[in-house]
């Protein structure tokens, strides 16, 4: 024979989950053991970048991430040259924010928001400097083979017609290939045309 008190807890429980009172439940049956749920993964971002002086100190932090000791002097070195040449002629070119989170630092052409250089970090690859634009038929076939001729002479990644104007900082460490670039720059600021290549 059914023991009077469970009869009386089974009837209780019929009627509380017939019209849904949960307290209720919880105090007759216990409450449910809770589920920890997972949170996001967060990941770490660079901060976004308006003065030169905050790219300039985003862009040695992850330098630091590969490289230590003196080559990191180096490679900066390299940085603050780039830096130096491009601050010293205001007329002809201002600091241009990164448009995205990351480590960049870039110069564009004064009033017309065309880009010019940019020097990115890829983990794993180093800094490289670009050269880009957006007048690419404002140079000849010749003069763009000599752009071309010119960062392959110091760099050891090969670059064809219809690729991205890039050199690696390790190559500008090197005091030729550096005025050798900047000589390059010069010519291709003062003509008033940037070299074929991608956007920032």
């Amino acid at each position: 024979m059914t023991d009077t008190s469970e009869w009386a807890d089974a009837a209780a429980l019929s009627y509380l989950c017939r019209y849904r009172d949960r307290p209720r439940i919880q105090y007759l049956c216990g409450s449910p053991p809770r589920v920890a749920r997972p949170r996001p993964v967060e990941t770490l971002r660079s901060p976004v970048t308006r003065t030169l002086a905050d790219a300039r100190t985003a862009f040695v932090a992850a330098i630091k991430q590969d490289t230590p000791g003196a080559e990191l002097a180096r490679l900066v070195a390299v940085l603050d040259a780039l830096i130096a040449w491009s601050t010293a002629r205001p007329e002809q070119l201002s600091f241009r924010p990164p448009t995205a989170r990351g480590a960049t630092v870039g110069f564009e052409r004064a009033g017309s928001k065309a880009p010019f250089w940019s020097a990115q970090v890829t983990r794993g690859v180093g800094p490289k400097l670009e050269i880009h634009g957006k007048v690419g038929e404002a140079l000849s076939d010749t003069e763009r083979a000599a752009v071309i001729e010119t960062l392959n002479a110091y760099s050891r990644d090969v670059l064809v017609d219809g690729d991205r104007l890039r050199i690696g900082f390790g190559a500008l460490k090197n005091a030729a290939a550096q005025a050798a670039v900047l000589a390059l720059m010069e010519r291709l600021l003062s003509r008033g045309a940037a070299p074929p290549g991608g956007t920032v």
